[in-house]
């Protein structure tokens, strides 16, 4: 409660003489982390809103510097890209509505790193909702673990969390990923017994994305906790200690849920030992054939679930059979699929322009901007991905996004 009532009073001082228009949207922003724990529709119109309000702002005050960031530019050229491909489609209304709406992410991550996370206090306090929700999931998906009938399957497949979809790991693993790596990296800056604490907690994110049996989640979130115990203060030696309890206490896991560990058992799955037989190329294939067939101009932004069904077979040295899912489950492709070839570019300049503005945070040395390149770094890296325009996927992943490019700007007092 201590930490609590010290982040509310450096919160209360980054918002003296700020207006009440900005005061009623900080503490509607800090609100989200619980709203995302409900279902998608409360998290979409809450990031939505804050996209609608962003742009309502910059006419108000008649602040549009934000507009001159290379990244933001890299968005818009992507955008228009994708509105010219979605407008060439067999159902342009589709399909450019779909594009329309996929703007609402960039520009939530825009109102983060211009106005909603400008200070150290804000942030300071979005990472205290950030972990009081994460709390709230872990206690929900060990209730869901310890169910009779999870209890009694040795095959455990995944978890639905509060949802009623298997996305709680999106959650875990994306949305609450900088909340992750500030813990692993406090860890090693502090006492040694303070940073056990910590990384006791970090590690319990890991774990909890585990139990939900998303893999790819799991990887990411395992990974960037990794990555920022050795980014901020390098101590080897606790290093090898965390690292040794980290690995007693997944073995503990596997042998307590077997279901778990064989989710996560390389042997028996062919995306690892043959992965143009599996299941995961067949659900990329079609991606890869459409945007074959239609290289410059694609098939249009979301239309891949749309017409997958018709996408043909292709040439036979392409191996394998397609598998129509909404997505192809691949970033890259789908934007060369639903996008074209300039749209792909585009996209990929895009991408590169957030993880260098991230990256450029480091010369500020402080916690916060030295370990913002690592969301964007490891959710756009071309690993098996959720749909790119997608709802669910885009909430949990822009989130954490504007986060990261909020704490990239992230600077001591006295450098100010």
């Amino acid at each position: 409660m201590s930490v609590i009532r010290v982040n509310l009073k450096e919160l209360q001082a980054s918002l003296h003489g700020a207006s009440k228009w900005d005061i009623w949207f900080v503490w509607l922003w800090l609100a989200g982390p619980f709203l995302y724990l409900i279902e998608r529709t409360p998290a979409d119109i809450w990031l939505s809103v804050f996209s609608i309000a962003f742009i309502l702002r910059s006419f108000r005050f008649n602040q549009w510097h934000w507009l001159s960031a290379f990244w933001v530019r890299s968005v818009c050229l992507f955008w228009i890209v994708a509105l010219l491909a979605s407008a060439l489609s067999e159902n342009p209304l589709y399909s450019i509505g779909e594009a329309i709406a996929w703007i609402r992410f960039p520009l939530y991550a825009a109102a983060c790193m211009f106005w909603l996370g400008t200070s150290r206090g804000r942030l300071n306090m979005m990472f205290v909702t950030m972990g009081l929700a994460t709390a709230i999931m872990a206690v929900v998906l060990a209730i869901e673990l310890g169910s009779a009938d999870l209890l009694s399957s040795t095959h455990l497949l995944r978890l639905s969390g509060p949802y009623g979809d298997l996305v709680p790991g999106n959650f875990l693993g994306k949305a609450m990923m900088p909340l992750a790596i500030i813990l692993a990296a406090m860890a090693m800056d502090k006492s040694l017994k303070r940073g056990l604490s910590l990384a006791m907690i970090s590690g319990l994110i890991v774990i909890f994305t585990m139990i939900t049996g998303e893999r790819v989640n799991s990887a990411l979130a395992g990974l960037a906790v990794f990555l920022a115990s050795i980014s901020w203060v390098v101590r080897p030696q606790r290093i090898v200690l965390f690292g040794a309890l980290a690995a007693i206490g997944f073995l503990i896991l596997f042998a307590a849920f077997p279901g778990i560990g064989d989710r996560f058992s390389p042997g028996k799955k062919a995306e690892l030992t043959d992965y143009f037989n599996s299941p995961y190329w067949f659900s990329v294939r079609p991606g890869v054939v459409a945007a074959m067939d239609s290289p410059v101009t694609g098939i249009g932004v979301g239309m891949h679930r749309l017409h997958c069904p018709a996408i043909p077979q292709g040439p036979h040295w392409l191996v394998g059979q397609n598998d129509c899912h909404p997505h192809p489950h691949q970033f890259y492709v789908q934007l060369a699929e639903e996008t074209g070839l300039f749209g792909l570019l585009t996209g990929v300049i895009m991408i590169i322009s957030i993880i260098i503005t991230a990256a450029a945070g480091r010369k500020h040395r402080t916690l916060y901007s030295s370990l913002a390149w690592i969301p964007p770094a490891l959710l756009f890296f071309p690993q098996p991905s959720a749909d790119f325009f997608g709802q669910w996927n885009n909430l949990f992943l822009w989130f954490a996004i504007g986060l990261a490019l909020a704490m990239a700007q992230d600077r001591d007092a006295l450098s100010t």
